[in-house]
């Protein structure tokens, strides 16, 4: 807990001895930027653009530590600080203890754990309510600002837009927001909305993360290592690419420009990649990364060219990114494995081609298994995203998910149930056509927590919600047990590096019993 340690040292010298900086004629103190807490003491929370999951590896808050470089290049003489309490593992009253006099208070978080995150900005007005605090999340307060900040009086600003953008606008207007453009905030009589924010167009321009503002030797990503078990290595998240031209309409992207997508797609120079990379690799260890990118291999030839700069430089590392099934070839994949690509996560949604076509995936069945066997020839592991409870869906497309899933022999299918977000295709649609059963889809994403689940919050054209929650049970039972005796029987070794970390009989025993109970678990679930 060194870094705890220093940062209590911090915050009493900036507590009662904070010396005053001016900044365009205001006066300006501190900028503090946090990532809260975890709900659970044995779990880290990973607070990505959609969701939030307690995880097992403690995720690099890449959004907050670019948006710190940007505000550190663009206020020189600002003191800026970063918290990340998740990866310290401070609870809300060590973090009150933690936090120092500031002007400013920018905090993340993320759809499912927003009540509880927002904890953050009551304990920074309780130190001292004359400090603005501003909420960057994605899905839900963009869209319901008003509301949201009429619930959460802590909250002043509530960013609509790229916070590398809005956020240093909101800097220079503290004395007055009406000129900061992609923001709601709070005023005398209620709240004002700025109007739209301009996007980032040049994304060399954005300074390398804040590495050293954060605890890097706690950071991991997870990366599979054996069927449906992911290794925990040293690694961060790294985007290199902002938003995606394909507009699917379950994903959040592009739904509205208040979330801070325009669908038009932008990528740093290979170049410019490789030297974040070779930097994080030379000053921090860092040799794990995870290429937080929506279609990585959307341009080809540049993700070609980073992997051929990155064997260029003789660079040591793994990696893993997200991609589409017919955005990669086998010379393609070949290289990437070259330069360390470990795993790729393929979004396939849906097993019925018909149906793909309207998920925005119109490609035969045949592309897909193709991609996934040239994948795996490569020497790379392959997550197959899917998705069930479209409007559309019905026993048939059930059926046909389940048998693409066996064809494709990938290493982990990932199922989960499709929600929708509010702004997106997929919420109008089942809006249109009265499939919702829910009446306030706000008060939901506020008090629980979505997406990952087997919960059905519509019906389709031709399956209550029910049947989508039985369909979606079958289908994943259906995957599982497939995959399980698949590999067990036919790729055994796939499962010996589970046993690369033993040190004694007695942990090579734990680790078959830790199996035993997962096969069992997978082969007979309701026993």
């Amino acid at each position: 807990m060194k870094e705890y340690i220093w940062f209590l040292i911090y915050v009493a010298v900036k507590r009662y001895n904070a010396p005053t900086i001016y900044w365009n004629g205001y006066e300006m103190t501190t900028i503090l930027l946090i990532n809260p807490p975890r709900i659970r003491p044995d779990m880290a929370v990973l607070r990505d653009e959609i969701c939030f999951q307690d995880v097992r590896y403690i995720p690099f808050p890449l959004r907050i530590a670019q948006l710190a470089a940007v505000l550190r290049q663009r206020f020189p003489n600002a003191d800026i600080s970063l918290l990340d309490a998740n990866a310290l593992n401070l609870n809300y009253n060590m973090l009150e203890d933690s936090i120092p006099e500031a002007d400013v208070v920018i905090f993340q978080s993320a759809a499912g754990i927003i009540k509880e995150d927002c904890t953050v900005a009551s304990i920074v007005k309780k130190i001292n309510p004359a400090t603005k605090t501003v909420l960057i999340e994605t899905v839900i307060s963009p869209i319901f600002a008003e509301r949201f900040l009429a619930d959460f009086p802590a909250v002043d600003i509530v960013v609509q837009g790229q916070p590398e953008v809005v956020v240093p606008n909101i800097i220079e207007n503290l004395s007055d927001l009406s000129k900061a453009k992609g923001i709601t905030y709070r005023t005398k009589t209620g709240c004002a909305h700025t109007g739209t924010a301009p996007f980032i167009q040049d994304m060399d321009a954005l300074p390398f993360m804040a590495y050293d503002m954060l605890p890097m030797e706690k950071y991991s990503i997870g990366v599979l290592d054996t069927p449906m078990h992911e290794k925990i290595i040293p690694g961060i998240r790294m985007r290199t690419t902002r938003d995606c031209p394909y507009g699917c309409p379950f994903c959040i992207i592009g739904s509205h420009p208040h979330r801070g997508y325009d669908r038009k797609w932008k990528a740093m120079s290979p170049k410019r990649v490789v030297d974040e990379i070779e930097f994080a690799i030379r000053e921090w260890g860092i040799w794990g990364f995870f290429f937080w990118d929506e279609t990585y291999t959307y341009d080809m030839d540049r993700a070609r060219a980073i992997s051929e700069e990155i064997i260029k430089r003789r660079l040591r590392l793994e990696w893993r990114c997200l991609t589409r099934l017919d955005k990669v070839d086998k010379s393609l994949l070949e290289l990437m494995s070259r330069s360390g690509c470990r795993q790729i996560e393929y979004g396939l949604e849906s097993g019925d081609p018909e149906h793909r076509k309207q998920l925005h995936k119109n490609f035969p069945d045949s592309v897909a298994i193709d991609a996934v066997c040239q994948t795996r020839k490569a020497g790379i592991k392959v997550n197959v995203d899917m998705i069930i409870g479209m409007p559309w869906e019905n026993r048939h497309s059930l059926r046909k998910t389940l048998e693409l899933a066996k064809k494709l022999n990938a290493d982990n299918i990932h199922l989960t149930m499709a929600f929708p977000y509010p702004a997106t295709k997929f919420f109008e649609l089942v809006k249109e056509e009265n499939l919702l059963e829910i009446d306030d889809i706000y008060d939901l994403m506020i008090k629980q927590r979505v997406r990952i689940g087997a919960k059905a919050f519509v019906r389709t054209r031709h399956l209550s919600s029910k049947e989508l929650e039985e369909g979606w049970k079958r289908v994943r039972s259906g995957i599982n047990k497939y995959y399980m005796i698949r590999k067990l029987v036919c790729e055994p070794a796939s499962f010996f590096p589970l046993f690369s970390s033993c040190r004694n009989p007695g942990e090579v025993f734990h680790v078959l019993g830790n199996g035993a109970r997962r096969v069992a678990r997978t082969l007979f679930p309701g026993e």
